[in-house]
């Protein structure tokens, strides 16, 4: 085991043009910092030439490689969140989609803003616990003193208390005890499987703080593999996932579906009504 500070995971999925202009940016930042990288590729088509191009990348074993089969995003993150904590111990964690790349003192502004601010009272009212240097996903933000931003109180709990899938950095004790990695929904959608982190993070108390407001990081346009709309990658079964009364995806024809209710207003009568238990044992002390 090599201890790090800093760990940073990369997984990446075909569109290696992408991969060309953002996975050097990373390299260069871990090494300026003595961090750690993970880059793992589930690659179907093109796999050959995009493992050639990694493999020739990772000639000074810059990273550690893992080329695999195809996975779901959330199995693929969490495989590498156990890596990553085994081979290197590292005191933070941070997860980068491929079509992100790092800009120059990223890194030591993302250890200086956990070191300083993580689990203190931010200006919407929640406490710090997960950080991001993208700062194109929240359109409601607060701008601090320091150069940093929040999301501003207005926001939906899920922007309130997250940060988009494309980068997210946490202590990884907060990965382990709040985040608890992704959810390996039987829905390909990105959606089912990353938006439960950043509600696990709001409902234990905690918000997002954008490190530099997002100024140290760059974007390369990219259909990302999650993309949920039925025009684009379509990562789901046309008869299972697209007919499923929980999907959710744009342009999918909304149909309000009614829920049945868990018990029934004969069912409810019968059942005793609020304060029985303290009664009932009223009742017991004096017999």
């Amino acid at each position: 085991m090599k201890k790090v500070e800093f760990l940073t995971i990369y997984p990446t999925f075909e569109q290696l043009e992408v991969v060309r202009q953002t996975l050097p940016s990373i390299i260069d930042e871990t090494r300026r910092n003595d961090a750690a990288l993970i880059v793992h590729d589930s690659s179907v088509n093109g796999r050959q030439e995009k493992w050639e191009y990694l493999r020739s990348l990772n000639k000074e074993n810059d990273f550690f490689l893992i080329l695999s089969d195809n996975l779901p995003m959330a199995q693929a993150r969490n495989m590498c969140l156990f890596v990553g904590q085994e081979m290197f111990c590292p005191d933070y964690i941070c997860m980068v989609e491929d079509d992100l790349g790092f800009r120059a003192g990223l890194i030591e502004a993302l250890v200086k803003a956990m070191d300083t601010y993580y689990g203190v009272p931010s200006a919407n009212g929640l406490r710090y616990g997960l950080f991001t240097g993208c700062g194109e996903h929240h359109a409601k933000q607060i701008l601090l003193d320091d150069g940093n931003a929040c999301p501003h109180p207005d926001s939906v709990q899920g922007n309130l208390g997250g940060a988009n899938s494309c980068f997210r950095c946490a202590p990884a004790s907060h990965w382990q005890n709040i985040l608890k990695g992704y959810d390996t929904d039987e829905y390909l959608i990105s959606t089912f499987q990353t938006k439960p982190l950043n509600l696990r993070n709001y409902h234990k108390g905690f918000t997002t703080m954008i490190v530099d407001n997002g100024k140290k990081v760059f974007h390369v346009a990219a259909v990302g593999r999650g993309a949920t709309s039925q025009t684009a990658l379509k990562l789901w079964d046309e008869d299972y996932t697209a007919s499923g009364n929980r999907s959710r995806y744009r342009s999918k024809d909304s149909e309000k579906v009614e829920e049945k209710s868990l018990s029934d207003s004969k069912t409810e009568n019968s059942l005793p009504k609020k304060g029985w238990l303290s009664n009932l044992a009223r009742r017991s002390s004096t017999d």
